[in-house]
């Protein structure tokens, strides 16, 4: 495997992406990595995840590097952040929640970062490493699309959550105003 010939389709491709996006007129931009170990990432701005009267979600899609040279799968990762300060008090609601709708979920995953801070979605998707050209760039689009609309179907209520806007009932009844 030539792994830098694949490393600047990934580039293309990613470029690809962001054009087609750009020309939708959603504000969107390639990161360039800092070193070699880390993926190039198109950050897009999605206003249509979650509540209308909030911010949306910041979207970042990217490859996951290769590790050996001697894949036999390549990643695709979609990371969506849809709340980026979340009240402490508010974390052991939201995992309950997220556990369960987790458990529903066709693909990928809710999730909270380390520091209990970020509310995100995550999907990876793994791929053939021959998979190349338009056929990658379907696939990739593909996961997009999954990721937008999986993370929206729930985004709402988890926020609403984060927020203490509403309470989750372990039952499975969402929305029961504090």
């Amino acid at each position: 495997m030539d792994t830098g010939k694949m490393i600047k389709e990934r580039n293309e491709l990613l470029i690809r992406l962001r054009d087609s996006l750009q020309e939708e007129m959603i504000a969107c931009e390639i990161h360039e990595p800092e070193n070699k170990e880390e993926p190039e990432i198109l950050t897009v701005l999605l206003d249509t995840v979650g509540d209308e009267e909030r911010e949306g979600a910041a979207g970042e899609f990217f490859f996951m590097p290769f590790s050996t040279g001697e894949e036999r799968v390549q990643y695709f990762c979609a990371v969506l952040t849809l709340m980026d300060d979340i009240p402490e008090e508010n974390l052991p609601a939201l995992y309950e929640a997220m556990s369960h709708i987790n458990f529903a979920l066709p693909c990928g995953s809710y999730s909270v970062d380390r520091e209990g801070r970020f509310l995100t979605y995550k999907l990876t998707v793994p791929l053939p490493a021959e998979l190349q050209g338009d056929a990658l760039y379907d696939e990739m689009n593909i996961c997009v699309s999954n990721a937008v609309n999986t993370a929206d179907a729930y985004a709402d209520i988890l926020i609403k959550i984060s927020c203490g806007e509403v309470s989750y009932d372990p039952a499975g009844l969402f929305g029961n105003n504090k």
